[in-house]
């Protein structure tokens, strides 16, 4: 028996118990008569059934609940998912060290890439050679920070070609205060700026 099988009885399942009870009640009943131990027993195995079938169907209610929660947090992620990935200017979600986890559509455009291809390669891919070391202290420097940082900043695409960004990177930390993840705003900027 597994342990949803456990916890759940099927209202079928308790009936064919409760019969079970009525028909052993009926073939003892000249003895239970007879013998008051027997009969309370009888009597106490009635009101456990009662008890197991009113605690099914609260079961019951409480997994159609859960569903029904569950069902609608469902609807709030893919609603939240669907305002990140097509939201108009470019977001990347990286771990503290620039890793990329995630990337919206404007994002993948920017960089002239794709999702499959970005996701799991550092941010600093995308900053040319020269500029590499920089960037990493920014990134650290980001993180000792509390309030969002912005910089304009050299980049090139996927397929080499040089871009101009704005950048806007803020840290998520967790309940204690580690830094957890980096959130970054990507813009196309049209004249090029060396804030780094």
């Amino acid at each position: 028996m597994t342990v949803r099988e456990r916890v759940s009885v099927s209202p079928g399942r308790i009936q064919l118990l409760r019969q079970r009870v009525q028909l052993l009640y009926q073939q003892g009943r000249a003895d239970a008569q007879s013998d008051s131990v027997l009969n309370k027993a009888f009597e106490e195995l009635a009101y456990a059934l009662e008890d197991l079938q009113l605690a099914d169907q609260a079961l019951h209610q409480q997994r159609d609940e859960w569903l029904n929660k569950q069902a609608a947090l469902e609807l709030e992620l893919q609603r939240y998912k669907d305002l990140f990935d097509h939201a108009p200017s470019g977001y990347l979600v990286t771990s503290i060290d620039g890793a990329i986890r995630q990337a919206n559509q404007a994002a993948l455009a920017l960089l002239e890439t794709s999702d499959r291809t970005i996701v799991g390669r550092s941010l600093v891919f995308f900053v040319p050679e020269g500029r590499r070391r920089a960037f990493r202290e920014k990134i650290g420097d980001l993180l000792q920070t509390a309030t969002p940082q912005e910089w304009t900043i050299g980049m090139c695409s996927w397929e080499g070609a040089p871009l101009v960004v704005r950048l806007t990177a803020g840290v998520q930390r967790g309940p204690s205060g580690r830094p957890l993840a980096l959130y970054w705003l990507l813009r196309s900027v049209g004249e090029p700026s060396a804030d780094l």
